[in-house]
């Protein structure tokens, strides 16, 4: 069960935000950068006005263009449709929020107080998401991030919040279990980045790894940033593991297996984080044998998983990790909940009404059947990818 991904990204996946032209089908948003990181929209009377925010500039501006990319995707298929329930445009407004949490703090304000969304996709970077969803609680609009994966995000008692991407504790429970049952594991060792993101999925291995019968014999950490790994490298050699386990992003992961290959550090590799078309660009074939845990990838045969990605492929050139698509159904739930409420006489405008239907979601996607539990949190059975000569091969698969 094989597909070759397009690794290389197209020259329009450019590091900053791009415009997104208003058509007679189409509305979006127009782009222009200014200090606070924001990208500036124009006005559509009658629409639906949805927020997306998500890194366009900065160290993880490929992550968040490929969640502009696939959001708009949606938003254009929808609008060239009629809109909504086939009569309401969907004003997309993208905000730059640099994956820092203080500029998506400023940024999210911007998109609530003065573009009057109705809805936001976002953000990227857990620890932005942790950052700016009080403004949209304290605002009463629903919020859906596709790619926060911290389970904080929806610990917090936040009704509002809502994660369409599996949460690292789910992924962790996916990446023990898939080294035990398939590689007769007993030891492990983690190198993880010193974020939210990485520090709650050393915390997890931590709390779960006895469930698996696992022992953690090392624990190294490192910055976003950093190129040297030869100190935590050269601990986790020593401890000679079962495996390691990756908990970060693919600009530092790549170096990391350039790095083991260099040392002879021969150890089977599996995480999430990393995700990202930059992965094998950056890597080579350093990368060849690393797995990832995912709840999406281009490599599974289902047929809304093929119609995604030939859309996408053939709109931007490919290059893209799972939370295109899984921004992609961020918008066709919000589509959803908004034509149920319609449907029901309810006034979709009204934030609170809204998110009740999208808390009731049952929609089927290019990522698989969605619902959220009470906490707003996704569940889904997911997948353990390996990457072969720069194509991803499927090595566990949930069908």
């Amino acid at each position: 069960m094989k597909k070759t991904m397009a690794w290389i990204m197209a020259a329009a996946m450019c590091l900053t935000a791009t415009a997104c032209g208003s058509t007679a089908s189409s509305t979006a948003s127009t782009a222009g950068s200014t200090a606070a990181g924001t990208v500036e929209s124009s006005s559509v009377e009658g629409a639906f006005n949805l927020g997306l925010i998500c890194p366009l500039s900065g160290s993880s501006a490929v992550s968040g263009q490929i969640m502009q990319n696939a959001t708009k995707m949606a938003v254009d298929e929808i609008n060239a449709a009629g809109g909504i329930n086939g009569t309401i445009p969907i004003n997309l407004v993208a905000v730059d929020d640099e994956g820092v949490p203080a500029t998506s703090v400023t940024a999210m304000q911007k998109l609530v107080e003065q573009d009057k969304v109705n809805a936001v996709i976002g953000a990227q970077a857990s620890s932005c998401t942790l950052a700016n969803m009080e403004i949209t609680k304290a605002a009463k609009i629903p919020q859906i991030t596709p790619a926060s994966s911290n389970v904080a995000v929806t610990q917090s008692g936040n009704d509002y919040i809502y994660q369409l991407t599996a949460t690292d504790e789910l992924h962790m429970r996916n990446v023990m279990g898939y080294m035990v049952d398939e590689n007769d594991a007993k030891t492990f060792a983690i190198l993880y980045e010193s974020s939210d993101f990485g520090t709650g999925g050393f915390k997890i291995a931590s709390t779960v790894c006895d469930d698996f019968g696992l022992e953690m014999v090392d624990s190294e950490v490192y910055n976003a940033g950093d190129t040297d790994f030869s100190v935590p490298l050269g601990k986790i050699k020593q401890a000679n593991p079962d495996f390691v386990i990756f908990w970060g992003y693919h600009t530092e992961v790549a170096m990391i297996c350039r790095q083991m290959q260099q040392y002879g550090i021969d150890l089977p590799c599996i995480g999430q984080g990393y995700n990202s078309p930059e992965l094998t660009t950056l890597g080579g074939d350093a990368v060849n044998g690393v797995m990832i845990s995912t709840a999406f990838d281009a490599a599974n045969p289902d047929e809304k998983v093929q119609e995604f990605d030939s859309k996408y492929n053939e709109l931007y050139g490919g290059g893209y990790d799972q939370n295109a698509p899984q921004s992609y159904d961020a918008v066709y739930i919000i589509k959803d909940a908004v034509e149920r409420c319609i449907a029901d006489g309810k006034d979709y405008t009204d934030g609170e009404t809204l998110n009740s239907y999208i808390a009731n979601t049952q929609w089927q996607g290019a990522t698989g059947l969605t619902t959220f539990d009470e906490n707003g949190r996704m569940e889904k059975d997911l997948l353990v990818i390996a990457i072969e000569n720069g194509e991803h091969v499927i090595v566990k698969n949930y069908n």
